[in-house]
Formats: C-alpha cells, structure tokens, sequence
C-alpha cells in the first residue's frame, strides 16, 4: 500500500467518525427530546383537573352573554310575557266542568206517552203494510200486533191480586216464596218472608233493566217478547207480566230468565219478524223515556246508585251531556294549549333567527360558541316568562279569591315549550362544553405539532 492510498483511508476513517459521532449527538437530542415530551405530558396529565376547570371557565367565558345578547334576552322575556297575557285575556283555558241537571226542560209522562203513541202507529202501519199484523201463534207466544199494541211489561209495578183476600197465590206449595202481596203505602211488592221489594214509580227505571240504555236493547227486548219484567236488583230476578185489555201490566209470579230467553228464540223461530218489531218497541218506549221529569238510569251501574243519581235530577241524558261537555272543554283547552306553544316556538325561533343574522366573526369568534349564546338567550327568556306567569297567576288568585279564574290565564303551551328548550338547549350546550373542553385538553396533550 502507498502513501496516497493510506492517506486516502485515514481520511475516510476521520470522515467516518465525525459521522457516528454527528449521528450520536442527533440520537441524544431526540432522547432529550423525548424525554422533555413525557415530561410536559405528564405535568398536563397530573394537573388534569385543574386545567379542565380552567378550559372550562374559558368556555364559560367565551360564551357569556354580551350587552347585546342581553338586549335579545328582554325583548325574549317581553314577548313571552305579553303573549300569555293576552291570551290570558283574549283565549283563557276553561275549567268549568260543572253540569246543571235540572237545566234542561223535561217533558212530562203524557207527552212521552204521546210521543210513543205516534210512533207506535207508524210501527203499526208499517207492519200492517208488510202483511205482518196478521201474526198468528199456534204455541201461544206473543204476536206482533200484541207487541205493538200492549204496554212494555217492565213498567210493571203491580201485582195481580187474589179474589177474596187480596193475596195472589202463584205458586205452588213447593216453591219457597209462594206468594207476595202489593203494598200501596210502599208502592212495592211485600215477600212472604216480610221483607219489601221497592218497585214504584219513582224507582223502576233504575230496577229493572229494561230502562237500562245499553242492557235494556237486550233484556227489554226479550221482556218484550215474552211478557215479562227482569230486574238488576235482585239480579235478573225475573217475573210474568199479565196484560189485561183496560187493565194495564199486573205481575202474575216468579220466572226464570233463562227461561224467557229459550222462549224468546223459540218465538223468534216461529216469526223471525217478531224480534226487529221488538226491537223497535223498545226504542219507542226509550223514546217516551228518555227526556222525561225522571229519564233512563246511568247504565252499568248499581240500581241503588243509579236511583240515587236520578233523585238528584241525573239521568243517562244528563250523563251524556256532561261527558260531551267534559269533552268539549277538553277539546277547547287542548286547542288553546297548542296555540300557546306554538306562538311560544315561533317567537323563539325568529329570536334565534334574528341573532344568528347579527354574527360578526371578528366580534364573535367561533360561530359554534356564538350559538351557546344564542341558546343561553332563549332558555333563560322562556325560564323568566314562564315563572312569571305562575308568580301572576298565584297573586291574581290570591287576590281575587277566584283559583279558577286565576288558574283560566297560565300560560301551559308556554310551559311545555320551556320544557322542550331545557332539554334540547341544555343538550345542545353540554355536548359543545364537552367538546370544546376535551378538544382543547387533547391539544395540550398532543403538544406543538410542529414540534
């Protein structure tokens, strides 16, 4: 080897060494780099809480309202108010859910009567039309001309009296209770045992389910059918019922339901035109009934409780009345608390409308963060109007001494729209909160990315 060539490789051993030795240093550096990285990572992760407070205070801070989202929030605060005050005025709720029984004009029994009697004639002439008056029973049940022409027997009230001492022996010596008497002091029916059966005038609309305004199109149809009175109480005691000409109804014994509805099918197998015509007895005496001084009872109740309801003047037509006009009310208020939250929502959103339009992104930095102002505005606007209403509310009621009347002017479509903007605003801000806070710590933690 040469001098050149030794000279050669000493140069390219130095130039090898100065690059391990500029590659050592790089190495170090990167470690130090790296180390100094854990480090600041590890000072943000053990001062994590106290820098989420402040990343939290920052957000606060950053969408604290201005004095010009304060000017939004009154004029919120002011159109709220004054919507529920002139609806107060204008479209009050209406809690007056009370029904007068006695209100309305009753007609009394003979125009009832009268009434029945015109439409009975109609059925009659129908009938006679058809061919069908001329009805004939070789079994001994009861005709259509006797259907129409006789008295329904469930207004029977009664008894068929013996011939010397007054008493009716019906029944045969077997049967437990043999006989009843009719007592005119008690206008009901007097049981051997001594116990009274109170069927009268007053009462039997309430007894005997052939006034019942639903139970009655079955069982009056068939005491129709079968001469016969089945009462609700006792329940579905049954009786014969006699119809004398010029004599009217006479209850003539004990019977048995189930029996009546055997002959009631076997009657209607005999003349299938005998049920409709039943039928329509019973709804021309439902006609005679219904709007008379005493009416048809409450259906599907007791008798006793519905005697008692028609002594204090309410019958099935009076029922009717106060569901229909419960209903009604309910209706009215249901349509003025949906005007309230919708007069509510469009004031909020024209609000909102409105202060979007006046963002300024040199003013207001961060458009998300501007709109938790906008948020802000709107939940404590409707948070104010609505306490507002109730605090007017509690002192008009107070000094009025009229609840009810102060009760007319709450403002319910503007609470439920309160309700609906602490949910979705609340929601709204909490979810940008997290983000803005969590975003901002990953940063701290991410570090320079340049670095």
């Amino acid at each position: 080897m040469n001098l050149d060539e030794l000279q050669k490789s000493k140069e390219d051993l130095i130039q090898r060494r100065q690059d391990l030795t500029k590659s050592s240093l790089g190495a170090l550096s990167d470690l130090r780099d790296v180390a100094n990285e854990s480090l600041r990572v590890a000072d943000v992760a053990h001062n994590a809480k106290s820098i989420i407070e402040e990343l939290d205070a920052e957000f606060e801070t950053q969408t604290g309202l201005a004095k010009r989202d304060v000017a939004f929030m009154f004029s919120t605060i002011g159109l709220l108010c004054a919507k529920w005050l002139i609806m107060g005025q204008v479209a009050p709720l209406d809690f007056d859910f009370k029904h007068d029984p006695y209100a309305r004009k009753r007609i009394d029994n003979k125009e009832g009567d009268d009434l029945a009697k015109e439409k009975q004639k109609e059925l009659e002439s129908k009938e006679k039309e058809k061919g069908s008056a001329e009805d004939e029973s070789e079994s001994g049940f009861r005709t259509i001309t006797q259907i129409i022409q006789c008295p329904v027997p469930y207004d029977s009230m009664d008894a068929e009296k013996g011939t010397s001492s007054g008493v009716a022996g019906l029944f045969a010596e077997s049967e437990p209770l043999r006989r009843f008497y009719f007592s005119s002091e008690t206008r009901g029916f007097t049981m051997p045992d001594g116990s009274n059966f109170p069927l009268y005038g007053k009462n039997h609309h309430a007894y005997t389910l052939g006034h019942d305004p639903i139970l009655g199109w079955i069982f009056g149809t068939i005491n129709i059918m079968t001469r016969s009175m089945t009462l609700k109480s006792p329940p579905l005691k049954t009786f014969h019922v006699k119809c004398d000409k010029g004599e009217g109804n006479k209850v003539s014994g004990y019977s048995d339901f189930a029996l009546k509805l055997t002959e009631a099918l076997q009657s209607f197998s005999e003349n299938n035109r005998r049920l409709p015509v039943a039928v329509a007895k019973q709804s021309i005496h439902f006609l005679s009934d219904k709007y008379c001084k005493t009416g048809l009872p409450i259906p599907f109740l007791s008798a006793e409780k519905a005697q008692e309801l028609i002594k204090k003047g309410w019958n099935s037509v009076e029922a009717a009345a106060a569901i229909k006009k419960v209903f009604a009310k309910i209706a009215k208020n249901t349509a003025i608390v949906g005007l309230q939250f919708v007069i509510s929502f469009f004031i909020n959103e024209i609000i909102k409308a409105i202060h979007l339009l006046m963002y300024d992104e040199d003013m207001d930095g961060d458009i998300r963060l501007y709109q938790v102002r906008t948020r802000k505005i709107l939940l404590t606007a409707n948070c104010v109007a609505s306490s507002s209403n109730v605090l007017y509310c509690a002192i008009f009621g107070s000094v009025t001494k009229d609840p009810v009347k102060a009760a007319k002017r709450l403002d319910i479509g503007g609470f439920i729209e309160t309700i609906h903007r602490l949910i979705s605003d609340t929601k709204f801000i909490n979810d940008l909160k997290q983000e803005f806070v969590i975003g901002n710590f990953y940063k701290m933690i991410q570090g320079d990315e340049t670095d």
